[in-house]
């Protein structure tokens, strides 16, 4: 009796075993690369410590060392935004790619915050980063998230079309954070980025984003 009952807990324990195994293998089926690099003054080119980098899709956020340099062992696969911050410097910001099982090393560079504003971010862009099928007349929109609330940001908007190396300016001095933009071509790439500035002096500039418009009918 005391060895049929001494089986049946060891299939219990088994199959509980291959449970977990299983349930351990659904919660991590995603393919990771990771992120490495280097924070630098703007200024003189030396490295910035304490530098808090974080990103988006989000994964652990980590401190640069005496070094200025960083390390992100864990990075979902695919396009990834990095956010670099510091007390009295203003944030910057990149997409990059992350590819599985191989790391993307990064240099960044932040410049002193001469004026206060505190780290500005320029990020959730409308239409989304790769969008395709858009009209060629519709509204480009983008959100801020600004330490510093109460001073007045302005905001200048560029775009060019994908292999050209002029851009065009879809509006300027703006306070609104959308502008309208049309006469684009059809299916065509563009890009596009923002300029953040206060008092006349840039202050953040966006990732630069993308969308290709759709086919003529």
């Amino acid at each position: 009796m005391k060895a049929i009952k001494l089986l049946n807990q060891i299939l219990i324990l088994f199959i509980v075993t291959i449970f977990t195994s299983c349930e351990d293998d659904k919660v991590d089926i995603g393919k990771y690369g990771s992120l490495s690099g280097i924070i630098l003054n703007g200024a003189d080119y030396s490295p910035l410590s304490g530098v808090l980098i974080s990103t988006s899709p989000s994964s652990s956020a980590v401190l640069t060392d005496e070094e200025g340099k960083f390390n992100l062992e864990k990075v979902l696969e695919g396009e990834v935004a990095l956010t670099a911050r510091k007390k009295d410097f203003l944030s910057s910001s990149v997409n990059v790619a992350v590819y599985e099982g191989e790391n993307t090393p990064i240099t960044l560079y932040l410049l002193k915050d001469e004026k206060n504003v505190g780290s500005v971010t320029i990020y959730d862009p409308v239409p989304g980063n790769g969008a395709v099928d858009q009209q060629t007349a519709f509204t480009l929109k983008w959100s801020v998230e600004q330490q510093n609330k109460d001073k007045q940001l302005e905001y200048t908007v560029y775009y060019f079309e994908s292999g050209s190396i002029v851009q065009k300016v879809a509006g300027e001095n703006l306070t609104l954070k959308e502008v309208p933009i049309d006469n684009l071509n059809y299916s065509t790439i563009y890009y596009w980025h923002v300029v953040a500035k206060y008092e006349g002096n840039i202050v953040a500039n966006s990732p630069t984003w993308s969308f290709k418009t759709r086919k003529s009918e």
